[in-house]
């Protein structure tokens, strides 16, 4: 009673329909507080995951499918502390991978455009696809244990983002334009798969990157409007690499070019593990 009492005084809307198929549906709207930090934590166990930008300056919203008595649906926002929690959960992942293609379950997350957020994100297993270009990111965090995953920021990031955290265990991951999220600092760990990580985009003018890499195909995009230093360490004896030749070797480091003339500077460090690393400049 106190739950529902609360909701109704933060003027958050609720809907859940049925339908004959077994699918509901629930819509939420949520309403940031003016000069507070937003943070959010996303807990999705399986299924579709999209995230992006609300068209509003303090207003979001939620919409979740799934499939009923197989997932269990988690809003909960404090407007006074500034905190959303988002979350859908699976029951028995037996029955799932038993009747895992008559399942459904996607969640779709729009984020306030004009207050600043920070993100913890976890997905266990699924397909992931957030646009987080234009957002007011201080910190994004994202770990994924299995699944298909693109995550990217098409506009740059409105404020300096302190940390920026990607993980993703087993599956294809793509990070695209992680230069617009004008992080300082940011860890990007690949473990079996595929990996492509694209720093493209309006960097800080001085920066830090550690990519780890376990087993599978790396591809790692430079940007060319900064000055670079990389540096490949872990077990790159065991990789296969490929370096674009617009990067030169000295002291065991890799420079570009015209790096003296640069004004920026990216400091990146990449550790490759077992199969292909390929470094490429962004075009």
């Amino acid at each position: 009673m106190k739950n529902w009492i609360s909701i109704c005084l933060l003027g958050i809307s609720f809907v859940l329909t049925g339908t004959a198929a077994g699918v509901e549906r629930v819509e939420e709207t949520y309403r940031a507080k003016e000069g507070k930090v937003l943070e959010i934590f996303l807990d999705v166990d399986a299924g579709e995951v999209w995230v992006k930008r609300c068209a509003d300056d303090r207003e979001g919203r939620l919409f979740m499918e799934f499939t009923r008595d197989e997932f269990r649906p988690v809003f909960d926002f404090n407007e006074d502390r500034g905190r959303l929690r988002v979350a859908l959960k699976k029951g028995s992942w037996t029955r799932f991978r038993r009747n895992g293609k008559d399942q459904k379950a996607k969640v779709t997350l729009e984020i306030p455009a004009g207050v600043d957020v920070m993100m913890d994100s976890r997905i266990k297993a699924g397909e992931v696809n957030m646009r987080m270009g234009g957002i007011r990111l201080l910190e994004f965090s994202l770990t994924v244990w299995a699944g298909e995953v693109k995550v990217s920021f098409d506009e740059p990031n409105p404020v300096t983002m302190s940390r920026l955290y990607l993980k993703a265990r087993v599956g294809e991951s793509r990070f695209l334009s992680l230069g617009n999220a004008r992080f300082e600092r940011a860890d990007i760990s690949g473990g079996i798969g595929e990996l492509e990580a694209d720093f493209s985009g309006a960097l800080e003018e001085e920066c830090r990157a550690r990519v780890n890499l376990n087993i599978g195909e790396s591809h790692v995009i430079l940007p060319v409007n900064t000055g670079i230093q990389m540096k490949i360490g872990g077990m790159g004896f065991l990789s296969q690499k490929s370096i674009d030749p617009f990067l030169y070797e000295r002291g065991g480091i890799y420079y570009n070019d015209d790096y003296d003339e640069k004004t920026g500077r990216f400091y990146i460090r990449i550790s490759p593990g077992l199969g292909a690393l390929r470094v490429t400049a962004a075009e």
